[in-house]
C-alpha cells in the first residue's frame, strides 16, 4: 500500500509464543469468519423461530452492528497491523500485546451482546475499546517508523470508530440520531477504506502476476490522480448522505461515484487475470464497489425501483465480504510461507459468498418468492464462511511452513 514491495520475514518473533499469537491476521481473520456465521445464524434463528437473541434496541440492530463493526472491525484490524509491519519494516504485533487486542475485541462482542442490560456508557465504551486499542497501536508503529503517509488509513478507521459509537448511542436512545443513517454512512466509510486499500494492492498484485506470466497487454493503472477522484467521490457521497439522506444530490453523487469506480476497475486490467483465481477474485470482489454505489444511488433517487436495504447488501455482502475473503486468504497464505494460490477452500468461499450477494440483492424483485430466495442466499453465505474456516483455520492456527521466507507485500 505504500507503493513499494518490502520483504518481511515470517520468522516467529517469539519462539515461546504459540504460532496463533505471532501475527494479527491469525486471530482476527479467524474471529471474523466465526462471527460472520454466528451473527447471521443467531439472528435468523431469532427472526424465524423466535429464539432469544441479543438486542441493541432490536435484534436487527444487534445483527447490523456485529456484521459491520464486529466482523468488519476484526478484518480491518487483521489487515491493518499486518500491512503496517510491511510498511514500516518493524516486527509485527504479537504475543501479549496481540492477546490484549484480541481480548478487547471479545469484550466488545460481550458489551454489545448485553447492551440493553448494561449502562449505556459501558456499552459504548465496550464497543469502542477495540478500535481505540487498534488505532493506538497503529499510531505507535507509524510514528516510530516516521511513516506518516499511511496515517490517512488510520484517519478513515477513526471515522468508522466514531460511527460505531454514534450508532450504539442512537440504538440505545442516548442521542436523537437515526440509526439507519449512521449504519449507512458507516458502510460507505468502510467502502472508502476498501477503495483506498484496493487502489494500492489490486493493480500491484495484478501487474506482478501479468509480468510473471509475460502477458503482453497494457499494464494496470497504478495509483494516481484519477484514483484520488474516485476516493473523493465516496467522501462526497458520505457528506451528501449525512446532510440529506433521501435527497437528489446524495443519490446523484453516489451514481457518479459508482461510474468512476467502474472505470477505475476497468483500468486495473482484471480481464487478463482470469486464469489465476487468487488475482481475479480481487477484481470480482471490487466489482461490488461500483455496483453497490450505483444501486444505492438508484435506491435513493427511485425508491420504488430498488430498496436501500437490498442495495446496501451489495456493499456489505459483496464489496466488504468478498474483499475480506480475497485479501485475508492471500495474506494468510503469504504470511505463513505457503504458496499464494487459491485452493478449494478459498475458491468455494469466495464463489458462494459472491453468488449469495447476487441473490440477496435480487430479493426485492422476487415477489412472493422472496423468502425462498433469501433462505438460499443465507445458506450460501453460511456455506461460504464454513468453507473459509475449514480451509484456513489450520493455516491460521498452525506454524508457518517456511520460516525464513520473505513475503513481498504491497
Amino acid at each position: 500500500m505504500a507503493g513499494r514491495t518490502a520483504p518481511i520475514s515470517i520468522t516467529e518473533p517469539h519462539r515461546a509464543t504459540h504460532p496463533f499469537w505471532t501475527g494479527a491476521f491469525r486471530p482476527l481473520f479467524l474471529l471474523a469468519g466465526v462471527l460472520a456465521i454466528v451473527a447471521v445464524v443467531w439472528w435468523v434463528a431469532g427472526f424465524v423461530h423466535g429464539i432469544a437473541t441479543p438486542s441493541l434496541g432490536t435484534g436487527s440492530w444487534w445483527h447490523a452492528h456485529e456484521m459491520i463493526f464486529g466482523f468488519g472491525g476484526a478484518a480491518i484490524g487483521g489487515f491493518l497491523l499486518t500491512a503496517i509491519a510491511n510498511w514500516t519494516s518493524r516486527p509485527p504485533i504479537s504475543g501479549g500485546m496481540l492477546m490484549a487486542l484480541t481480548t478487547s475485541w471479545l469484550i466488545g462482542r460481550l458489551a454489545i451482546g448485553f447492551g440493553e442490560t448494561l449502562d449505556p456508557v459501558l456499552t459504548i465504551a465496550g464497543a469502542l475499546v477495540y478500535f481505540i486499542f487498534l488505532l493506538a497501536l497503529g499510531v505507535r508503529e507509524l510514528v516510530a517508523a516516521r511513516n506518516y503517509r499511511n496515517m490517512r488509513v488510520l484517519a478513515v478507521i477513526s471515522m468508522i470508530a466514531l460511527f460505531d459509537a454514534l450508532f450504539v448511542a442512537a440504538c440505545l436512545d442516548v442521542i436523537a440520531l437515526d440509526p439507519v443513517l449512521l449504519y449507512q454512512t458507516a458502510i460507505l466509510t468502510i467502502i472508502l477504506l476498501i477503495g483506498l486499500i484496493g487502489g494500492r494492492v489490486i493493480p500491484a498484485f495484478t501487474r506482478n502476476w501479468m509480468q510473471r506470466e509475460q502477458i503482453s497487454a497494457p499494464m494496470p493503472a497504478m495509483f494516481g490522480w484519477f484514483d484520488m477522484v474516485c476516493l473523493a467521490s465516496i467522501a462526497l457521497g458520505i457528506v451528501a448522505v449525512i446532510l440529506d439522506p433521501a435527497g437528489v444530490i446524495a443519490g446523484s453523487v453516489l451514481l457518479f461515484a459508482g461510474i468512476v469506480h467502474a472505470i477505475r476497475l476497468f483500468r486495473w486490467r482484471g480481464a487478463h487475470s482470469w486464469r489465476e483465481p487468487i488475482v481475479i477474485m480481487l477484481h470480482l470482489g471490487y466489482f461490488w464497489v461500483p455496483a453497490g454505489l450505483v444501486l444505492l444511488g438508484v435506491a435513493i433517487l427511485w425508491p420504488d425501483v430498488m430498496s436501500s436495504r437490498d442495495a446496501l447488501h451489495a456493499l456489505t455482502g459483496g464489496a466488504m465480504s468478498c474483499m475480506i475473503i480475497a485479501i485475508a486468504g492471500r495474506a494468510a497464505l503469504g504470511h505463513t510461507g505457503r504458496e499464494v494460490r487459491a485452493g478449494w477452500a478459498l475458491n468455494s468461499a469466495f464463489g458462494l459468498i459472491w453468488v449469495s450477494t447476487v441473490l440477496r440483492v435480487m430479493v426485492g424483485f422476487a415477489g412472493s418468492g422472496y423468502v425462498t430466495l433469501l433462505a438460499i442466499a443465507t445458506m450460501m453465505w453460511i456455506g461460504g464462511w464454513l468453507a473459509f474456516l475449514m480451509g484456513y483455520a489450520p493455516v491460521l492456527l498452525g506454524p508457518s511452513q517456511k520460516k525464513t521466507r520473505g513475503i513481498p507485500v504491497q
